[in-house]
């Protein structure tokens, strides 16, 4: 009895939890976008640092505990390219959904710095990895070299798409009734609780894969990729929802990309040479993701108007 009550318990939190992050999700998407009217920043920057980090740093808690409590560094990196991959499946999700018009033909060019920028850094990683299989990478304050590479990498991009987005910007007038400052405490705010939230639900998936037996099987690991990637999924279909696709496309890009700087993250924390440790299985997640992200880039180059079911041309490919 009392185990049944126990599973009824964590199904009940967990649908409470995930409700939670749908409230949470659509107001952080809304205020996202007033941000990006009011700071001059544009969609894509907003959507690939701000709502990218926020709906990210579940993924980087869950992994500290991994590579710290348990001293597991591949269960945290494999979390991290689970998520990459995932979030790339979210923009043929979205475009399913919402079938108006293809999403990555709605989207500005600059989606292609953020496209490129996490790219660049999941290649730097996947080189890190063979590298340090062969000689001893040197450290420096804590972290080794490929770390601190793509944190550089990270920060560098960043402002280039800042910089990019600032000359690119035209003003609107959607959003006169609210303050800057308004929007600016308000999606601190929600920032905070969507991160308190997104911890809350990975607990409860972990909870429940482990109550069904699913933690031992394939279904197990399916299931957390999802409950995990949740915050995304949200934030992204609801910004679209806004007519804010640049802020829904520029979330993945910039969740990926936070997703890779959080690796350094993890060297710092890891006592030894983070990197050695480990596995090369983790390249075929990172060029699967390198080759996902590539097929997207080739969709803002080349967009169509409709595909044979009324979607992206691309959309069936990152699927398959």
């Amino acid at each position: 009895m009392g185990s049944v009550y126990f599973r009824a318990m964590v199904w009940i939190q967990f649908v409470i939890c995930a409700l939670l992050v749908i409230l949470v999700g659509s107001r952080l998407s809304f205020y996202g976008d007033v941000i990006a009217e009011k700071s001059g920043l544009g969609r894509v920057w907003i959507g690939a640092v701000l709502i990218g980090a926020a709906t990210s740093l579940p993924e980087m808690a869950t992994g500290l505990s991994a590579v710290i409590l348990i001293k597991a560094p591949n269960l945290a990196v494999g979390g991290i390219v689970g998520s990459c991959l995932f979030n790339l499946v979210i923009l043929a999700l979205i475009d399913l959904i919402y079938r108006k018009r293809p999403l990555l033909s709605s989207v500005t060019k600059g989606q292609m710095l953020s496209a490129a920028l996490s790219v660049i850094m999941m290649g730097m990683a996947a080189f890190a990895l063979v590298l340090s299989q062969w000689v001893t990478v040197p450290g420096l304050l804590g972290m080794q070299l490929p770390s601190w590479v793509i944190l550089l990498i990270y920060l560098v991009g960043f402002r280039l798409i800042m910089v990019h987005e600032r000359g690119e910007f035209r003003s609107e007038d959607t959003y006169l009734h609210l303050s800057a400052s308004q929007a600016y405490w308000t999606f601190a705010l929600l920032s905070l609780v969507m991160i308190g939230l997104s911890v809350w639900l990975a607990y409860l998936g972990e909870g429940i894969s482990k109550v069904t037996g699913w933690d031992t099987c394939f279904v197990g690991a399916l299931f957390l990729a999802v409950v995990t990637s949740l915050p995304e999924l949200v934030v992204s279909f609801t910004a679209v929802k806004l007519g804010a696709a640049d802020l829904a496309v520029g979330n993945v890009f910039g969740s990926n990309a936070f997703n890779v700087a959080i690796l350094a993250f993890y060297d710092l924390a890891f006592k030894g040479p983070f990197w050695s440790k480990l596995s090369l299985l983790h390249l075929l997640g990172l060029t699967s993701a390198m080759t996902i992200t590539g097929v997207t880039f080739m969709a803002m180059v080349y967009p169509r108007k409709r595909f044979v079911v009324g979607v992206g041309w691309e959309t069936p490919l990152i699927l398959g």
